[in-house]
Formats: C-alpha cells, sequence, structure tokens
C-alpha cells in the first residue's frame, strides 16, 4: 500500500551544493538588471539584484538545512509558482483577446483602448515579481536533489528566464510608451489602428510560453519532494 505523506512532512536533510545558489543569484541578477535599469543605472540595477540574490539564496540554504520547514516552504513556492504562471498564461490570452476584438469596434477610440491595456500592467507585476524575487531563486536551492522535481524546476527556470529577456527586449519598451503616451478621444482611423497593434504586439505569443511553464510548475506539484524517481 501506498503511503501517504503529510503535506509539510520533512524530507532527508541535506548539504546544500554551491552550484544551486550560484544559479539562484545569478538567476535574480540577471532579472533584476532587466527590470530595474529601466528606472536606475545598470551598475545599480545588477547591484540591487546581487544583494536580493545573496540574501534569498542565503534564506533558501538556512531553510534547505531545516528539513521540516524547508520542505513545507517547498511545496508552498511550488504552488505560488503555479498559480501566478496560471494568471499569466490564462490572463494573458484573454487580454489579448479583448484588445483584438476592441479594435474590431468602429466607435473606439484612443483613450478607450488605453483604459483596457492599463490593468493589465499590475496584473503582469503582481504575477511576475514573486516568480523572480522569490518562487524560482529559492526553489533552485531547496529542490536541488535527485529527481524529477529538480529537473522540472530547473526547466522553469530556463524558461522563465527567457520569458523575461523577451519581454525586457522586445515588449516592455513598446508597451510603456503606449501606456503613457496622451492619446485622443477621437475614433481611431485604420492607420492608427495598425499602429495600436504593433505597439501592443497584439499578436503576442508570450502567453504560449506562459502556459507551459504553468504545466512544468503542475507537474512538479504532483512529483512530491518524497518520492523516488
Amino acid at each position: 500500500m501506498t503511503r501517504l505523506h503529510h503535506a509539510c512532512e520533512p524530507s532527508a536533510p541535506k548539504s546544500v551544493e554551491l552550484l544551486p545558489i550560484g544559479l539562484s543569484i545569478s538567476f535574480v541578477t540577471l532579472t533584476q538588471a532587466l527590470s530595474l535599469s529601466a528606472f536606475l543605472p545598470l551598475p545599480v540595477a545588477v547591484a540591487a539584484g546581487l544583494a536580493w540574490g545573496t540574501l534569498i539564496a542565503t534564506t533558501a540554504t538556512w531553510l534547505a538545512r531545516r528539513p521540516r520547514i524547508g520542505g513545507c516552504g517547498e511545496d508552498v513556492l511550488i504552488a505560488i509558482g503555479s498559480t501566478a504562471m496560471a494568471v499569466l498564461a490564462f490572463g494573458g490570452g484573454v487580454g489579448i483577446l479583448l484588445l483584438n476584438t476592441a479594435l474590431d469596434s468602429p466607435s473606439l477610440t484612443g483613450q478607450m483602448l488605453v483604459q483596457l491595456f492599463l490593468p493589465s500592467i499590475p496584473i503582469a507585476i503582481l504575477s511576475n515579481a514573486p516568480m523572480e524575487l522569490l518562487v524560482i531563486p529559492a526553489l533552485l536551492v531547496l529542490a536541488w536533489r535527485p529527481g524529477r522535481r529538480r529537473i522540472l524546476v530547473l526547466a522553469a527556470t530556463v524558461l522563465f528566464g527567457a520569458h523575461r529577456i523577451w519581454t525586457h527586449l522586445v515588449f516592455a519598451p513598446d508597451r510603456l510608451d503606449f501606456a503613457t503616451m496622451e492619446q485622443s478621444a477621437d475614433t481611431l482611423s485604420s492607420g492608427e489602428r495598425e499602429q495600436v497593434l504593433e505597439a501592443l504586439h497584439l499578436d503576442d505569443p508570450r502567453w504560449i510560453l506562459n502556459l507551459v511553464i504553468f504545466a512544468v510548475f503542475l507537474l512538479a506539484a504532483f512529483h512530491s519532494r518524497h518520492r523516488k524517481s
């Protein structure tokens, strides 16, 4: 008979390797350099990312050496990651569908379109921030043991890192410029609609990548840290 484990039952104590700590710090440094460099000088953004990454990696190392609390924290982070990626995947897909549908309206104005677009910004920030600052860097340390969960966490890290680089290099500047640009109350012409389509990247395929990352986290949730691969 298969033994059922309590949700926060401790896994075996372990020593923490340097590789996951280095990966954790590097991930935070990279993502925060991309995020903060829009507002801060690049050296300051890198230093801030390095400092936060070191703090998270140190805390995760401390937790990893305390099996009960570390194991419970690992499962909670997997759940948070799954929820955040579900919001990004399904929310992003619905948002693109909504904006594309709005562009078909003959009475649409620039001001109306901005009002439709603006709510997506805080939702994206509130979903991405915990992934960048907590979930992935902490899991790289806490889930670093032989087995499928470690493979899934590494896959999620690579995919999410690629997603953030793609976002900051291609999508974020245009969308932030559109959100802060003064828009007319006049009905959009066909030429202006084409400009909006390009500025907002309404053919954005990232929701598919978000869906893949969500699926990876969901799989990780079903591969218990207690289960042998």
